[in-house]
């Protein structure tokens, strides 16, 4: 999308940011425990189809296919936030419990009588989520469209599918996509316990008689070869 500039964006449009922070399992299971609802569901929803907070509260019957197992956002603002999204078994059961007889209308309606959009608003549930955060004693750092993050950073770890993440955060360019990428750093991670596992071992080995080089400690290949480090 070109700017006033006239340049082609590449990188991250402003609410695509980057957010070290993730809420796993642990930061999840807190965050249920102190939050009402609608956030408890919509918080859920999040973290399983990768919508944004909004896009959740607009969700409607009609878009919800329960056959597929799919639900749509036709009303992205752009072409493509337009699409579809497969949603998980929890999200089903959720959906089923919030369901009852309707087949149209807002899945998470407004409880005001009066209200200008007709679904809950979204400053009402991330009032509910800072509440819920506080009681959990969670960092502030710590916000709903972390949910968002999550479920990229989770899919794009567990599938390496960069084109399916990307069709599903609605994404413009595989630059903001990439953003979640972070299966390098749990390579280096295990690179780095597997050498020390290794000279954990060898120290021990070390520590009965075995032959060995204790240079392997350091880095270095058994023949004493010094390991370039660029």
């Amino acid at each position: 999308m070109a700017g006033r500039s006239g340049r082609i964006r590449t990188g991250p449009g402003p609410r695509e940011k980057r957010r070290t922070l993730l809420i796993d399992s642990e930061r999840e299971h807190l965050l249920l425990s102190f939050a009402p609802q609608p956030l408890r569901d919509v918080l859920v929803t999040m973290q399983d189809t990768g919508l944004r907070p909004d896009e959740v509260l607009r969700m409607r019957w009609e878009h919800i296919d329960s056959l597929q197992k799919t639900v749509s956002n036709p009303t992205g603002k752009t072409e493509r936030a337009r699409r579809l999204l497969p949603i998980s078994e929890r999200v089903q059961t959720i959906l089923g419990r919030r369901r009852a007889s309707q087949n149209q209308g807002w899945v998470f309606p407004s409880p005001k009588k009066r209200s200008r959009t007709g679904h809950f608003s979204l400053s009402a549930v991330e009032h509910q989520f800072v509440d819920a955060r506080r009681k959990a004693g969670l960092p502030e750092t710590l916000v709903l469209y972390c949910a968002r993050h999550t479920y990229a950073t989770d899919a794009l770890a567990r599938t390496g599918n960069v084109a399916a993440v990307m069709d599903a955060m609605g994404h413009a360019n595989v630059q903001t996509t990439m953003i979640y990428q972070h299966q390098g750093l749990e390579q280096i991670r295990g690179a780095i316990n597997l050498r020390n596992e290794e000279n954990q071992m060898h120290a021990r080995r070390s520590s009965h008689g075995s032959e060995g080089s204790s240079g392997q400690n350091l880095g270095q290949s058994s023949e004493g070869d010094a390991v370039a480090v660029v």
